[in-house]
């Protein structure tokens, strides 16, 4: 049985339209959204998507999974998804419309609201409008259903889509459900704070500059750099010299402007984005509900929007602050789980390097120990600034970063930065030979590969523009590493679901920000839980090095991570 759910507004976040089911002979049944929450037939509802309840299909199932979860009806039978089928077939689309989708790959257009007409789909009399326009697109799911199907069985996807993608819907529809809770009186504080800083900071920029002036306004702040105060623009763009933070970093210290302007727009970013931003998106349960969204990025990553959760900063203290908000249901307090370095235990266990692996499985700093090897001295003998160094270039390979990157990430010359890639390289050999050859397979094929399956098309390797090419290669080397990470984490919030509900457990998945993952738990049941979320992400693949995690409880996300 296929579906297709209208929305008055945006999918799963505003008032259900209705919802259209079909079955095999193409019959369509219309349910009106007014009667669609109705406790008979929620009922229905809850009947075909239990255990043993019908197959379903649709595209883009998420957000009505989402709307009966709300409802307290958890979907086991959703079989497909064509709108995750395509993704996976072609990551790198990034359009996944239904009717795109149904003419390329089964020569048919959806029937117009005037009837169908020879070689679109027919509804067998169902009525005009929206109910029409649903029972199209259910239909439509169904004559997908195969051809995506074949599609995945010729690139051996079908098992990345059967046991990871297709059973993570429901999860992230049950997350997004439950939602997030935040101390609306903490977030406010915080608000307020910042936009003291932001008044207090504005009105030491005007000092600075020697009078007032709009301060986040571009053309203004052009005046007041380079022709009050005269100092050299850095770059210039259509509309004028830039005044973007890198063209401000290079100003650093030619005037104590400089340093106030880029200390106003971290704080001014932190009030809009997450202090005025965060408090817009609580819901009246006190909750925030985001959306987490499986078809965006080409590695495999998941992402998330209204609001973007997994952009809380991290790199301040003022930043962390925010993770004070986030806290647990009355009754239970939240555990956080993460995993330990992952992507580079990942590059040790693609590149089979015998030095990395060894550091991992002596249980070091790993950091220390990378350092040591790449400046030649002893763990005892690594400097801060040495540690930083390794750490940034481990880090750095995981997204393809060369030269250039490193020496702007370091402050330091290229030249620089190059000898300490040659020393990491010569340290350990193997990731460059396994940086080499993934790109050497990639440019073979055309795509990459994750020990899932997971594809990634990169056309860019065959541009005869070199700065294109090079900007491929960035991308072959990122996507195996960032997509295995990533796979891994999908697994492992399945398999976190899967032992929740296998328990009967009341402790609940909420939040998961990049390889983080957020539940609530009742304090009583704390090591039961921690337990079986150390079992579930400890046991999402074998390694050649531990998969190791970092967990912690606390009433907020802050004092988890203390």
């Amino acid at each position: 049985m296929t579906f297709a759910a209208l929305w008055d507004g945006d999918a799963g976040r505003s008032p259900l339209a209705g919802v259209a089911f079909a079955g095999d002979n193409d019959g369509v049944v219309w349910i009106h959204g007014a009667i669609a929450g109705s406790s008979e037939v929620l009922a229905e509802l809850a009947r075909l998507s239990s255990d043993g309840g019908a197959p379903l299909a649709a595209h883009g199932a998420k957000p009505l999974l989402r709307w009966l979860a709300e409802r307290g009806i958890d979907v086991h039978t959703l079989v497909h998804d064509t709108e995750l089928a395509a993704y996976l077939v072609d990551p790198a689309d990034g359009q996944y419309a239904l009717d795109d989708l149904l003419e390329r790959y089964a020569g048919l257009a959806l029937a117009a609201e005037s009837g169908p007409a020879a070689g679109q789909l027919d509804l067998d009399g169902t009525s005009a409008g929206r109910a029409d326009s649903a029972g199209a697109e259910a239909v439509a799911v169904g004559r997908l259903v195969g051809p995506l199907g074949a599609a995945m069985q010729a690139r051996n996807l079908l098992a990345l889509y059967t046991d990871m993608e297709i059973p993570l819907v429901r999860v992230l529809a049950n997350m997004e459900a439950l939602g997030v809770g935040v101390d609306r009186k903490v977030l406010s504080e915080l608000n307020t704070t910042l936009s003291a800083q932001c008044d207090a900071l504005t009105r030491e920029i005007h000092e600075a500059a020697g009078g007032e002036f709009n301060v986040n306004s571009t053309p203004q702040l052009r005046e007041v750099l380079f022709d009050r105060l005269g100092l050299a623009p850095q770059r210039k763009t259509k509309t004028g010299y830039s005044t973007d933070a890198a063209s401000l970093e290079k100003l650093v210290g030619e005037h104590p402007v400089i340093e106030l302007l880029l200390r106003y727009r971290e704080v001014e970013k932190l009030r809009s984005t997450y202090g005025t931003g965060l408090l817009a998106e609580v819901a009246d349960d006190g909750r925030i509900h985001a959306t987490f969204t499986q078809t965006v990025a080409r590695t495999g990553r998941l992402s998330s929007e209204h609001p973007n959760l997994h952009n809380i900063p991290v790199r301040t203290e003022l930043g962390r602050s925010f993770r004070s908000a986030f806290v647990a249901a009355d009754g239970f307090e939240l555990l956080v789980a993460d995993y330990n370095q992952i992507e580079l235990r990942v590059i040790a266990h693609l590149a089979e390097d015998p030095g990395l692996i060894a550091a991992f499985e002596s249980g070091t700093d790993i950091h220390t120990t990378t350092a040591a090897r790449v400046f030649g001295v002893d763990d005892a003998d690594v400097t801060h600034a040495q540690r930083s160094q390794a750490k940034m270039v481990s880090y750095g390979l995981a997204y393809g970063m060369e030269a250039y990157g490193l020496a702007q990430r370091l402050g330091i010359a290229n030249g620089e930065a190059q000898q300490i890639l040659d020393a990491y390289f010569e340290a350990f050999p193997s990731v460059h030979a396994y940086m080499d050859a993934t790109v050497a397979e990639a440019r073979e094929r055309g795509y990459t590969e994750t020990l899932f399956g997971r594809r990634r098309q990169i056309p860019e390797l065959a541009s005869p523009n070199a700065r294109i090419r090079q900007a491929g290669e960035r991308q072959a080397m990122n996507a195996g590493i960032q997509g295995l990470a990533a796979d891994i984490f999908k697994v492992a919030l399945v398999r976190i679901d899967r032992a929740l509900t296998a328990s009967n457990s009341t402790s609940r998945l909420i939040l998961q920000v990049h390889d983080e993952v957020l539940l609530e738990i009742e304090p009583d049941g704390r090591d039961e839980a921690v337990a079986l979320v150390l079992e579930a992400m400890t046991g999402a693949f074998d390694l050649r090095v531990p998969l190791e995690v970092n967990l912690a409880t606390g009433r907020s996300w802050a004092d988890a991570k203390a």
